[in-house]
């Protein structure tokens, strides 16, 4: 039963690495042109539409959140305590937006009393962002260029990717955060508690 918790997890790693681009040479910009103006359009979306960025979301979100319901089954097989699953939860705020955001494809928005996070979170403007990171060391550089031929150019010994991203706002269109960042930590809340249960870091 610990592969397949693990290889649940595993799939999380597949779904968000699915949902990122590396090879600048599959981000070309887009030319709009006009009478009177060439305009250039960088979106980083790589030809995928909006219906195709909005499943690639989802399927992070659903992967991510359905890691309860497996985990709680886990534990109570496994003589662990399966309330510690549910202490995970309520201690990550990241974690029950997430579970939200799978709750308002399953049941419809508003969600009952705000939902887990007391938020009424909602997932608006799916899109892709290029993200750009230095190494973890003195003099490391990363930047990008972008040609008159519409293809990006990353320049420096860091790293560069496009990832998934989209605001989450609550019900006033407030802003709650960037589903990447809120992503990224409800994994790293599901990492730790795994670790607690004894089944190791997974390799990602």
């Amino acid at each position: 039963m610990n592969d397949s918790i693990l290889e649940r997890i595993s799939r999380i790693y597949a779904s968000i690495d699915t949902s990122e681009e590396y090879d600048p040479n599959k981000l070309k910009a887009t030319f709009i042109q006009t009478k009177k103006h060439v305009v250039m359009l960088q979106d980083f979306r790589g030809g995928l539409s909006d219906a195709e960025l909005s499943n690639q979301a989802h399927t992070v979100i659903h992967n991510i959140a359905n890691m309860r319901d497996n985990l709680r089954r886990w534990a109570a097989h496994n003589g662990q305590d399966k309330t510690k699953v549910d202490q995970t939860v309520d201690n990550c705020l990241e974690l029950q937006i997430i579970m939200d955001l799978s709750n308002n494809e399953k049941h419809g928005y508003p969600p009952r009393h705000g939902g887990s996070s007391g938020r009424c979170p909602k997932l608006i403007e799916i899109t892709r962002v290029m993200k750009l990171r230095t190494q973890a060391k003195k003099g490391s550089k990363i930047a990008m260029i972008l040609g008159a031929d519409g293809w990006p150019k990353i320049i420096g010994d860091g790293t560069a990717k496009a990832v998934l991203g989209g605001d989450v706002v609550d019900n006033n269109n407030n802003h709650i955060g960037n589903l990447y960042d809120i992503a990224q930590k409800a994994v790293g809340a599901w990492e730790i508690l795994l670790t607690d249960f004894g089944l190791g870091r997974v390799e990602k």
